[in-house]
């Protein structure tokens, strides 16, 4: 069985905090592997007294520079009240010179500045101290696991802080198994390609580059010059979700042309039309050309592209068709000119097969016919073609429907899976099932309203005050079911898509950023 070498961090103050700082000076947590591995080449250059690093030790740190560890950490939270300091500036030389004239009154206190400091605060159990675990596969570091641990567990003990040198730490290194690892206390923090708290990591060269930004420092004042310690280099950014997060859900996006290649656009409340007709395509192009590694593909046809699942299933494991309606501005007319088609986490690979296969295809109704006298059906004057493409960044549909943010607004309304009876009590459990259906399992704050949050969205009323229809074309199995508008917060920030509800497979229960 693979082993890991573990690099653990007890935070030993009675009221653990924690003041490192991420890029732009925001908050950082769980800590980053790059200041782990600055803590531990730092305790191992201390232990040196100045001279060359062991070639054992350097070897180690050396392995340790590509590999991107996994994290268990305690829960940890900016503090609300933070606390102000007063710490000498820059103009405490004065203070110096004036005693050098033999003015014994001058005072540094007169010289101070105030520092604000808003840190992390640590959630612990007052039975253990709370601990940050950085786990890296021991087979990627060393053959020998004990002569590997003989090597860099002094340096690891003899680390003192992480973060500022407030934060005071007792380290040490272990070997554990992959079942003792999962005994470890804490909040798992894996690399992710998508999503999460963006962690500055090591990488290859990091090491020299240290040595030598250490060595620019302590000869940064040469014949009374100064040279400013040039910055660190060889780190990388990488992307860290606990694995309580809501998975990101893949998605490919569309844009609809019409005959003469200009964008087409389609009502607002008709929505669920583009859809239908996305979806109807989509069964066509997997019974023609059924993805090779499906097994059963009828079956996974009827269950994932058309969306019929057995009566006992509650996962609704399926594609979802998501028309997105044009927002972003306060002119945004509300327009249906995209369409996204969300996955469920994991069905990458089954994606990508369909939305190959739809692009450039055209669009037409189910059951279409040249005329419609009740207009049930959408009228489109010629065919509409599917484009796929990249949303640009900061545009619309990058910043308002995939972006990363706590708080979500619904565009269109969520469905609930079932009917409230008007009462709000069951209205809120209704939402919780939602969200438990739909797989947002991470705590977070909600509200529901009528009206919508946007310009030229509609409200979630089927009837106005005179009886007549309002709101949103719906489905027959939506029609009878209560809908209304949400606002979500989360404790973190993240990532969309977010779809909500028993219509989110069609369009209804689309959450987007907050303008």
């Amino acid at each position: 069985m693979s082993e890991l070498l573990c690099i653990t961090f007890r935070f030993i103050h009675p009221f653990p905090l924690f003041h490192g700082r991420a890029e732009a000076d925001k908050p950082e947590w769980p800590p980053s592997p790059l200041r782990a591995y600055q803590a531990l080449l730092n305790a191992a250059s201390m232990r040196g007294r100045g001279r060359p690093l062991d070639a054992e030790v350097r070897s180690v740190l050396t392995m340790m520079e590509s590999i991107t560890p996994r994290i268990i950490a305690p829960i940890g939270q900016i503090a609300k009240v933070g606390y102000r300091n007063y710490v000498p500036h820059n103009q405490a030389d004065l203070v110096t010179a004036a005693w050098n004239r033999g003015n014994l009154d001058a005072s540094i206190a007169s010289h101070r500045m105030e520092k604000d400091s808003l840190p992390i605060r640590i959630t612990y159990d007052e039975a253990a101290l709370p601990a940050v675990h950085f786990l890296y596969p021991l087979e990627l570091i060393a053959d020998d696991a004990q002569r590997c641990l003989s090597t860099i567990r002094p340096a690891a003990r003899a680390i003192t802080a992480l973060g500022w040198g407030i934060d005071q730490v007792a380290a040490d290194a272990t070997v554990l198994t992959h079942s003792d690892a999962a005994l470890l206390c804490g909040e798992v923090w894996n690399p992710t390609c998508a999503g999460g708290r963006r962690l500055r990591i090591p990488r290859t060269g990091v090491l020299d580059e240290l040595t030598f930004r250490h060595d620019k420092f302590l000869h940064r004042i040469k014949d009374g010059n100064f040279t400013p310690v040039p910055p660190i280099t060889a780190t990388r950014i990488v992307s860290y979700r606990r694995d309580i997060d809501p998975a990101p859900r893949p998605y490919a996006v569309f844009k609809l042309l019409d005959a003469n290649e200009d964008a087409f656009r389609y009502p607002h409340a008709k929505l669920m039309h583009i859809a239908g007709m996305v979806r109807h395509v989509a069964i066509e192009r997997m019974r023609d050309d059924p993805p090779h590694w499906i097994g059963d593909s009828a079956d996974w046809i009827n269950r994932v592209v058309r969306g019929k699942q057995d009566e006992a299933a509650s996962d609704h494991y399926q594609f979802s068709y998501v028309p997105l309606p044009s927002i972003g501005h306060a002119h945004a007319d509300g327009l249906i000119r995209n369409v996204m088609i969300v996955a469920p986490p994991g069905m990458e690979r089954e994606l990508e097969y369909l939305a190959e296969r739809l692009n450039g295809e055209l669009l037409t109704p189910e059951d279409y016919r040249p005329s419609d006298e009740n207009g049930s059906l959408p009228p489109t004057d010629g065919p509409i073609e599917l484009q796929r493409f990249t949303p640009p960044a900061k545009k619309f549909i990058a910043s308002c429907y995939l972006g990363a943010s706590p708080t979500w607004r619904t565009v269109t309304p969520v469905i609930l899976p079932g009917h409230n009876d008007k009462k709000a009590q069951k209205t809120e459990k209704l939402i919780q099932k939602a969200l438990q259906q739909s797989g947002l399992t991470a705590p977070c704050e909600f509200s529901w309203q009528s009206a919508p949050f946007l310009k030229n969205c509609l409200s979630a009323h089927k009837y106005d005050r005179d009886g007549r229809h309002t709101g949103y074309h719906r489905p027959a199995h939506l029609r009878g079911l209560t809908a209304v508008h949400m606002q979500l917060h989360f404790a973190e920030p993240v990532l969309g898509p977010i779809t909500l509800g028993a219509g989110r497979h069609c369009g209804f229960g689309l959450f987007a950023v907050p303008l």
